[in-house]
């Protein structure tokens, strides 16, 4: 019983080629081989005009972003015609197929134009060819294809990115070896594994969006011959989900965080050590993300000039904090002048500050000495403390503390503006 390979058998199918169950004398296949190969030449064209079929199942792929390549693993179906091989299988006992050896006989001089690893040709294992008695050579090695594929990571991570991969003969032109496009599409064949709770598995983090074979002809000025190569054009989307734990939901979080340094007193020192604080997280989360696309230096992620501007953001208020900290607390002789602290009042009602207004205007009231104490918000260690107990703070550091509060309110209020704004902008990588 002869026995066909899973490769074999799958050309088999796919061209419509019946697999006889007979049993052939070993004998006589030898003698036909024996009588095919007596003055056969491989390294000669069968014809010429030698057309060669040409189709793709694609069985894996995955991107190479450290060399910006992408690398499938697929089975290449070509066919062709070589007249040299014709028996009459009646005088071979029926014999009308045979295996042989893809070095023994002539094959396309098909290779990739953009291979990734330059000067090494695709590598065919130990595939065998099946040859009919009519001429027709099928041959479907299994190949891992490296090409080229210039990476945009503008929305990494969710990222596309069109891919095309070129096939074509190294030194025949078109009219010696015609590649012909069977199918304008390749076959998907991909492992997946469906979980019990019907989640979708698979080997990479793409996923195949669309794939198209063009077949395309070229005329150079230096030769009037025309020069055919095939395209397989691959639209790739990266699908992975751990990415939304790992990098989004980080950078959101880093950008609510700095709230946080505006909501605190003005007067508490923790103001400044919380926005360093979220500072070097945003180092840290910048250089986890170089590692990540330090692949793509010519342009920069969305998702990483978020981060960028907040950390700018962060800078800005941690100096914020600092001028806030120095006006709550820092000694005054002097409060501030009639047309400056009347208008903070008005402010301070409007920014909801008004047990701030309502502490600065009794305490130029007099005989006002004593205040809830719940009527002031103050920092650790903080040097201002309410009428009436041990330490009296005069009226001129209470009008200097109303305006680092309207100053705190006025730029929680500015952030939160900003905040939204970018959440907006960059929606499409959160």
């Amino acid at each position: 019983m002869t026995a066909v390979p899973s490769v074999f058998a799958f050309g088999l199918v796919l061209f419509g080629f019946s697999c006889s169950a007979q049993a052939y004398d070993p004998h006589i296949v030898q003698k036909l081989h024996n009588d095919l190969f007596a003055n056969y030449n491989m390294h000669t064209v069968p014809s010429s005009n030698t057309i060669v079929k040409f189709r793709m199942n694609i069985k894996h792929f995955d991107m190479v972003e450290e060399s910006q390549a992408l690398m499938v693993d697929s089975w290449i179906v070509n066919e062709w015609v070589d007249p040299r091989l014709r028996w009459e299988p009646e005088n071979y006992g029926g014999v009308f197929k045979i295996s042989v050896p893809h070095n023994m006989l002539w094959k396309p001089d098909l290779d990739v134009y953009n291979n990734a690893n330059v000067g090494e040709p695709m590598s065919y294992g130990n595939t065998l060819l099946i040859v009919f008695h009519d001429g027709r050579v099928l041959f479907v090695p299994p190949v891992r294809l490296h090409f080229t594929c210039v990476m945009d990571l503008t929305f990494w991570p969710h990222d596309t990115h069109n891919c095309t991969l070129t096939i074509g003969s190294w030194i025949h032109d078109g009219i010696t070896i015609d590649p012909q496009v069977m199918h304008d599409k390749p076959e998907m064949d991909v492992n997946k594994l469906i979980t019990q709770d019907g989640k979708n598995l698979t080997r990479g983090m793409w996923d195949l969006l669309d794939a198209n074979i063009t077949r395309n002809v070229r005329v150079y000025d230096c030769c009037p011959e025309p020069y055919i190569d095939i395209k397989v054009s691959m639209l790739v989307s990266r699908n992975a989900p751990a990415y939304d734990w790992t990098v989004k939901l980080p950078a959101v979080g880093l950008c609510i965080l700095t709230l946080v340094v505006f909501l605190l007193p003005p007067a508490a020192g923790e103001k400044v050590i919380f926005g360093g604080l979220s500072l070097i997280l945003d180092v840290m989360f910048i250089a986890y993300t170089n590692m990540e696309i330090s692949n793509a230096p010519t342009h920069v992620p969305l998702i990483v000039e978020m981060v960028c501007e907040q950390l700018m953001l962060v800078v800005a208020s941690i100096v914020v904090a600092a001028l806030t900290l120095r006006m709550a607390r820092d000694p005054y002789t002097k409060g501030l002048h009639n047309v400056i602290k009347r208008p903070l009042i008005v402010v301070s009602y409007v920014l909801c500050l008004h047990n701030y207004k309502n502490i600065v205007s009794r305490a130029h009231q007099p005989y006002a000495r004593t205040f809830k104490s719940d009527e002031l918000e103050l920092g650790e260690n903080g040097t201002t403390h309410l009428y009436g107990g041990p330490e009296v703070t005069t009226s001129p550091g209470l009008d200097w503390l109303l305006l680092a509060a309207v100053v705190d309110r006025v730029c929680l209020i500015v952030y939160v503006a900003i905040f939204t704004i970018n959440m907006l902008t960059f929606s499409a990588v959160l």
